[in-house]
């Protein structure tokens, strides 16, 4: 089971609360973790409990510095200083994947499984395998735990029951390539927009919709400036806890070993986070004022199909037949 060490973090927790902290070290090492998403969500909560386990469990040789809400820069920019050694880790959602295993991505192609067991299914097998294997050799980074982010969902200034109301809409995605092609295949205008300024673009007109999960729709306020909420649930989203090689080779094995064990554990919490709170945020949000929208969604699917099929053509020997066999019921 995914949860089976969250009672142990919760207890490692309080522990560490009812003792003070950490133990201060005369000159701690630094771990920089830059977080491009704004705090209040399951994602931060996941990274704070990490940074109280290893300041503890190192006994003060490690401090986690926190930079979130992109106070470092953008979800690419934070990738660069990964790779680079600038930062030790951040949590990047589907751009790592898109920038360094495209070939092993199905995961993050909107409209192809249809359930997130179904997505860490395919992250627990070959298909996961490789894509950390690609991390490393291109972007020198390690990735050490896999924590759901909610199913992404479509918002808009009107109702969106169906895909004919999707044609000409001018649609902010993430610098990803094959979402671009599947959104202009359902006849969108598919606009790139990196995710700081995405709340002043929807506010000014420069795009008229957005997509992402629940959860961040709500803490970065997405319903001041957006009506309604369509259940789309085109991709299942997960955070992926990656570390620079470059900072890791850097610490000490029993260092090494606390980071590594403590971020596969905190990643573990912050799934179980998402997964309780994901209902809930339906109805903050229908508080705040947004219109909840329920589809059928047959007919996203079949019109996203061409451009998946295109899409699949450039999967890796192996992938296509990977994914067929997981999403078969």
């Amino acid at each position: 089971m995914r949860f089976k060490v969250v009672t142990s973090l919760l207890l490692a927790l309080a522990l560490t609360l009812s003792l003070g902290g950490p133990v201060k070290a005369e000159k701690p090492i630094e771990l920089a973790f830059a977080l491009h998403t704004a705090p209040g969500g399951p994602d931060h909560m996941a990274v704070e409990v990490f940074k109280a386990l290893v300041e503890t469990r190192s006994k003060g040789k490690l401090v986690v510095n926190l930079f979130p809400g992109a106070q470092l820069g953008g979800e690419r920019d934070n990738l660069e200083q990964l790779k680079q050694g600038e930062v030790a880790m951040t949590q990047s959602g589907d751009l790592c994947v898109s920038l360094y295993a495209p070939e092993y991505g199905p995961m993050i192609i909107p409209f192809v499984f249809p359930s997130v067991e179904d997505v860490f299914k395919a992250w627990n097998g070959m298909i996961g395998e490789k894509i950390k294997d690609a991390f490393m050799k291109k972007g020198g980074i390690h990735l050490l735990g896999i924590q759901r982010r909610g199913s992404r969902m479509l918002t808009a200034k009107k109702e969106i029951p169906s895909p004919d109301e999707v044609k000409g809409l001018k649609i902010r995605v993430p610098e990803i390539p094959t979402w671009v092609e599947v959104w202009r295949e359902m006849g969108a205008l598919p606009t790139v927009v990196a995710w700081p300024e995405v709340f002043g673009a929807l506010q000014t007109g420069v795009v008229e919709a957005q997509e992402n999960p629940l959860y961040l729709i709500y803490t970065t306020k997405l319903y001041e400036v957006q009506s309604h909420v369509m259940l789309t649930a085109h991709v299942h989203a997960a955070f992926h806890w990656l570390m620079s090689d470059k900072v890791m080779q850097s610490l000490p094995k029993d260092l090494q070993k606390i980071v590594v064990d403590t971020a596969a554990q905190a990643a573990e919490y912050g799934d179980m986070l998402t997964a309780k709170q994901e209902e809930g945020y339906k109805g903050k949000l229908e508080e705040a004022g947004m219109k909840v929208v329920k589809v059928d969604l047959k007919p996203f699917v079949d019109k996203a199909k061409p451009a998946v099929e295109r899409i699949s053509k450039n999967w890796a020997p192996g992938v296509f037949d990977e994914v067929q066999k997981i999403i078969a019921k």
